[in-house]
């Protein structure tokens, strides 16, 4: 959105002091979204006392009038990079998070000092990664990190900047960073045809099942990757369990897939926790109930996804889960200490 020249005026030059400070009060005549860019402009303010009236108003904003211009593609830099490094409410963190347009250095403060789950879902960015190395830093020395974050820290480290740094390097001569179009050509033509992949299969669905596993054995990577992205539903289901863990995330972004395959995912115990673990964190998937049911009943996935969803669940599958032994404990015991609550509430509302 083009910036009015109000706006303007304060950006690109400096208005008296009276207009300064009754703009870092929040009473200039421009939309809110214009208003925010404004204080955080303000809040570096050569005046001090129009700098701490900017701060002060913006704390005012509470995080459900934040949200909507946090969220959007069009909010400024700026905005985003400030209340990453100031605001504590982890609602608008996730915001800033899952905005493509938040700068690196803005998701590096944040992955210093957000909780494990957000952690997760920056790492879940691996373009944003690439980009900016100073985010992996970042959360290497977030004092919250977990032994499991410290793990997927170290996978992802091992595969985009050690032996395989040039073949993701950004910023690199054109040349480098694209693969040549022959090598491009070979990938197409070794990928094998979409509606070639099920031809020939036994009609008996165990046989089948065989029958596809052995022809996709023998696949290259290159073709499970694009098998993953592009084939048909049995095979999606024989890849989400692949040991290469880039074919199995291959298959999540594959644009066929259902709400009925992924609620079967949730439920395998044959699947990599990372697979759990990306469906956990989809604000897509976990619309569902049964995929947040099942994610929160297999014991492979990860406990802060569990526990993040678990407060989500109905009473009577909440008993349920409170009293099952095939879940990790930690899970188990909050189970009993929401149900405590629940209940604590519902006494109190009956009273």
């Amino acid at each position: 959105m083009a910036e009015s020249a109000f706006l303007r005026s304060f950006l690109q030059g400096t208005p008296p002091k009276p207009l300064r400070m009754i703009a870092a009060q929040g009473l200039a005549p421009i939309p809110p979204v214009e208003m925010l860019e404004l204080l955080v402009h303000l809040t570096g303010d050569g005046d001090a006392d129009v700098a701490a009236q900017a701060r002060r108003t913006l704390e005012g904003w509470s995080a459900e009038e934040l949200l909507p211009h946090l969220q959007s593609r069009t909010c400024s830099e700026s905005v985003l990079d400030y209340f990453a490094a100031h605001s504590t409410d982890a609602a608008v963190h996730e915001a800033i998070i899952l905005n493509p347009a938040a700068p690196g250095k803005a998701i590096a403060k944040l992955a210093a000092r957000v909780a494990p789950p957000l952690m997760e879902i920056i790492l879940y960015n691996r373009v944003r990664l690439i980009q900016s190395p100073e985010i992996l830093s970042g959360i290497k020395n977030n004092p919250a990190i977990t032994t499991q974050i410290q793990v997927l820290v170290q996978e992802i480290e091992n595969e985009y900047f050690t032996s395989k740094q040039t073949d993701y390097a950004v910023g690199a001569k054109e040349e480098e960073a694209a693969a040549p179009a022959e090598e491009a050509v070979e990938l197409q033509e070794e990928a094998p045809p979409d509606d070639l992949i099920l031809e020939g299969l036994p009609l008996d669905p165990q046989e089948r099942e065989a029958a596809l596993q052995k022809r996709i054995a023998q696949m290259s990577v290159a073709q499970k990757l694009r098998l993953a992205l592009v084939g048909p539903r049995e095979a999606r289901t024989i890849l989400i369990r692949d040991a290469n863990r880039e074919v199995a995330r291959n298959v999540l972004q594959n644009p066929k897939l259902t709400e009925a395959e992924v609620e079967t995912f949730a439920a395998m115990r044959n699947v990599s926790d990372e697979v759990l673990r990306h469906i956990g964190i989809s604000r897509e998937w976990t619309k569902s109930y049964g995929i947040i049911h099942n994610l929160v009943k297999n014991p492979r996935t990860p406990p802060f996804v569990s526990q993040t969803l678990l407060v989500r669940l109905r009473t009577k599958d909440l008993a349920l889960l409170a009293r099952d032994r095939g879940v990790p404990e930690a899970v188990r015991n909050n189970a009993q200490r929401t149900l405590r609550a629940r209940s604590a509430a519902a006494k109190s509302t009956a009273g």
